[in-house]
C-alpha cells in the first residue's frame, strides 16, 4: 500500500492547469452513512439510465472510489460498451461525470494531451466516442493500460529546455532530458463495439442496451448531484485513513486482474456493511472481463470437462467426445467455438497449448485415441473461473434432463398409440 497521508494527497491535487479549473466542493456538514450514500448514487444512476442491477451497483461504488482512489494500489476503470448508437452510453457517462470527483470529459484526445491532463489535473477522465480514435492507436492503449497500477502509471517523454541542457565542469551533459508524466487516475472509456481486451481486463465492463419505448427514464436536466458530491467529499475526509490502511480484499473466484480492479471497491463496500459487500461481489462476478470474454480454448476446456463431470466417466475416446459436442440437443453452443466443424485433429490442436494431449486408451477390446478427465484439472484451474465451470456443468445437466424428459414423453406417446392401434385391430 502506498504510504502517503491525506494531507499530501490534498496538496498534490491543488496543482492544476489554470485552463482546467474544478469548482471546489464543500464537504457535507453531517457524517455520512456509507450504505445510504451508495443507495442514493445507485438510485440516481438507475433513474436516468437503462442498465443492469449489477452495473448500477458497481458504478455506485465506483463513484465513491473516484474520491479516494489514490489511497489504494490500483484504480478501477469503467468500460461502457454499446452495440449500436442511441443505447445510452453518453447519457451514462454524463450521469457518472455529474457525481464523480473532478470530472474531465474528452470526446477526442491526443496521446500528449491525455497524459499531460492526468499529470496536471489529477481528474476522473471520461473518454467518449473512443471507437473513433482508440482502435488505431497502440500508443493510446498503452498509456491507458499502464495507468491502473500506481507503480507503473507513468510515461517517459523527452523534454527540451530553452536554456539548453545543464553541463558539469568537464562539459558533460547532466540533464537526461527525460520527464515523467503520471497516467494515474480513474477513467471511463465509452465506445460503440467492444473495448480492446487489454482495457476490458482492467475495467468494470458495462454493456448497454437500447431503451424500449415502455422504459421511461428521467432527463439529465433533472439530475442535481450537488448534495451527493458534498457527501462523497465528507466520506473521503472521514474514512481516508481506514481505506488507506485496509488490507487487500480479493474477491473469490475473480482472476488476479479483476481482483486488483475490484479491490478498492470492496474496501468501500465493506464500510457500507455486509449487504453491500455481497451485492458488489455478485456484480463483480457478472461484470469482470472473465464473464464477458471466452476463447476457443477455454470454451473447449469447459465443454469437455462438463461432459466428463455429467457422464461420470474418467476416460473417453475422442470420437465419443465429438459425438456429444456435436449433438444439437445436449452439445455446446458457443460464439467462439464452431463445434459442428470440429474433428479429432482440431480438438488436439486447440488443447495442445494447455498441455493436454490425446493418449492411447484401451476400453474393452478397443484401443483408440482419447482423453483422461484428470488431465483437464490444471488447465481449468489456471484459465477458467470456478463459477464458469460450475455454470457449464449445470447447463449440461439441465440439457440432459430436458432431453430425457422429451425422450420419455415421445416413448410414452408411441406406446399409447401402439396400444390404441392394437386394441382397434
Amino acid at each position: 500500500m502506498k504510504n502517503q497521508n491525506q494531507t499530501a494527497i490534498s496538496q498534490k491535487n491543488e496543482i492544476q492547469n489554470q485552463t482546467v479549473i474544478f469548482e471546489p466542493i464543500a464537504p457535507h456538514p453531517e457524517p455520512v452513512d456509507v450504505g445510504v450514500l451508495l443507495t442514493e448514487i445507485e438510485t440516481a444512476i438507475k433513474r436516468h439510465v437503462v442498465l443492469s442491477n449489477a452495473a448500477a451497483t458497481a458504478l455506485a461504488v465506483w463513484v465513491l472510489h473516484t474520491y479516494v482512489y489514490e489511497l489504494r494500489d490500483t484504480v478501477a476503470y469503467v468500460a461502457i460498451e454499446s452495440p449500436e448508437k442511441r443505447c445510452g452510453k453518453t447519457t451514462l457517462l454524463s450521469v457518472l461525470a455529474a457525481m464523480a470527483n473532478k470530472p474531465l470529459i474528452a470526446s477526442n484526445v491526443t496521446v500528449g494531451a491525455l497524459f499531460r491532463a492526468i499529470d496536471t489535473c489529477h481528474p476522473t477522465l471520461f473518454i467518449d466516442e473512443a471507437d473513433t480514435f482508440l482502435a488505431g492507436s497502440s500508443t493510446m492503449r498503452g498509456v491507458i493500460n499502464s495507468g491502473n497500477t500506481w507503480r507503473t502509471a507513468y510515461v517517459l517523454r523527452l523534454s527540451k529546455s530553452k536554456a539548453g541542457p545543464n553541463r558539469d565542469r568537464e562539459g558533460n551533459t547532466t540533464d537526461s532530458g527525460l520527464q515523467r508524466y503520471s497516467c494515474w487516475c480513474p477513467k471511463v472509456i465509452a465506445m460503440i463495439g467492444k473495448v480492446p481486451d487489454t482495457i476490458a481486463d482492467r475495467s468494470i465492463v458495462v454493456p448497454m442496451v437500447r431503451k424500449l419505448t415502455t422504459e421511461t427514464r428521467a432527463p439529465l436536466a433533472e439530475l442535481n448531484a450537488s448534495v451527493i458530491k458534498a457527501r462523497c467529499v465528507r466520506f473521503a475526509g472521514d474514512t481516508g485513513n481506514t481505506i488507506a490502511e485496509c488490507e487487500k480484499i480479493r474477491g473469490q473466484n475473480l482472476n488476479d486482474r479483476a481482483a486488483d480492479t475490484f479491490d478498492p471497491l470492496y474496501v468501500i463496500a465493506r464500510l457500507a456493511g455486509p449487504d453491500w459487500e455481497k451485492k458488489l461481489h455478485t456484480a463483480a462476478l457478472s461484470l469482470s472481463n472473465d464473464a464477458n470474454s471466452r476463447t476457443v480454448g477455454t470454451e473447449l476446456l469447459l465443454a469437455i470437462h462438463a461432459i466428463f463431470a455429467v457422464s461420470g466417466e474418467k476416460r473417453m475416446f475422442t470420437r465419443d467426445l465429438l459425438e456429444i459436442l456435436r449433438d444439437e440437443d445436449i452439445g455446446i453452443t458457443s460464439l467462439s467455438l464452431n463445434h459442428l466443424s470440429l474433428d479429432e485433429s482440431g480438438i488436439s490442436e486447440i488443447l495442445r497449448p494447455y498441455g493436454i494431449k490425446p493418449a492411447n486408451l484401451r476400453m474393452g477390446k478397443l484401443v483408440r485415441k482419447g482423453y483422461v478427465a484428470e488431465d483437464f484439472t490444471d488447465a481449468l484451474a489456471r484459465y477458467v473461473p470456478t463459477v464458469d465451470v460450475e455454470a457449464r456443468i449445470q447447463e449440461m445437466e439441465q440439457k440432459r434432463k430436458l432431453h430425457r424428459e422429451v425422450n420419455a414423453e415421445t416413448e410414452a406417446k408411441g406406446k399409447a398409440q401402439a396400444d390404441s392401434e392394437s386394441h382397434t385391430a
